[in-house]
């Protein structure tokens, strides 16, 4: 006995919902319509169909797993299946057949068939095309304030993608038409762009903010003063007060990401870095000093 989740290519504890996705993409791969003469297609629909019988729905699945396998069922199936004629096949379906689900995200499984079958009777066939799916890699920069990007597709054609300012990894941008080309006079599919971000050594995006890290001295901790921080709009100078500690933070305005006029804030998060060498030098002075300004930061 075939196993009906193997054919649906989903697990035994796969949930309805993926279960109707995936019968819903296999069903329409597999079209008797989609693959005229292919027999190989032909027999692959009627086991998926099938498959879906016995556990596309909450009552068929739970007899399906205790046992029930609904053999007499898939031989009625297949004799009904040799004898349908398109325009009666398609008469038999409107009622909230099998084929009345959705087909895809926006194509729902009786237009479906309505566009197959209906444009069968005058010698052609409607179906919408695929959609399609892409992803881009971009720097941390042009992520964080947008940029003009050109994408050469599988089939040679250059796609300009926009990428908005502040959009976030994972994002995806669509560009309605551009996936694949529908059959007859169905639509082409979509073209969906997914972002992916490089990450940037230092930097942080929390929304439209973004957090950097700025190493300084101790002694620049110490003192204070000013330190030049290489932004993503070029160098800046950025005061220090004396007497910082590490995880100090500092607000830079509008210097985040997101379009000019919203953009987020630039939050530098300063570090004290030690020297890798102590000069003998100033060790000896740091020495002479501790026993008249030393303290316990673990008492303050």
């Amino acid at each position: 006995m075939l196993d009906p989740y193997a054919i649906l290519e989903v697990q035994k504890d796969a949930t309805l919902d993926a279960i109707k996705k995936n019968y819903r993409k296999l069903a329409r791969k597999y079209h008797p319509d989609l693959n005229p003469g292919n027999k190989t297609a032909e027999k692959k629909f009627k086991e998926v169909s099938h498959a879906f019988d016995q556990v596309g729905t909450a009552e068929a699945r739970a007899r399906f797993d205790h046992g029930e396998t609904g053999e007499t069922s898939k031989k009625n199936y297949e004799e009904s299946f040799n004898k349908r004629r398109r325009p009666s096949y398609y008469d038999t379906q409107q009622e909230g057949g099998r084929y009345s689900y959705s087909f895809g995200d926006d194509v729902d499984g009786a237009d479906f068939f309505e566009n197959l079958f209906s444009a069968g009777r005058k010698g052609g066939m409607n179906v919408p095309g695929e959609d399609v799916q892409y992803k881009m890699e971009v720097d941390f920069k042009e992520a964080a304030l947008g940029a003009e990007k050109i994408m050469t597709l599988p089939n040679g054609k250059s796609l300009k993608v926009k990428i908005p300012p502040g959009i976030e990894s994972g994002k995806k941008l669509r560009f309605k038409g551009l996936g694949e080309q529908g059959m007859g006079s169905g639509q082409p599919g979509d073209a969906y762009v997914e972002i992916i971000e490089r990450p940037l050594k230092g930097h942080k995006r929390k929304g439209k903010n973004i957090e950097m890290e700025v190493p300084i001295s101790f002694l620049e901790a110490l003192t204070g003063g000013e330190v030049e921080v290489i932004t993503l709009d070029g160098k800046i100078l950025v005061k220090v007060p004396a007497g910082v500690s590490s995880d100090t933070k500092l607000k830079i305005k509008e210097k985040g990401a997101g379009a000019e006029g919203s953009r987020g804030d630039l939050i530098i998060m300063l570090k004290i870095v030690m020297p890798k060498q102590i000069d003998p030098g100033l060790r000896d002075a740091v020495l002479n000093l501790k026993g008249q300004y030393d303290y316990n930061p673990r008492m303050q």
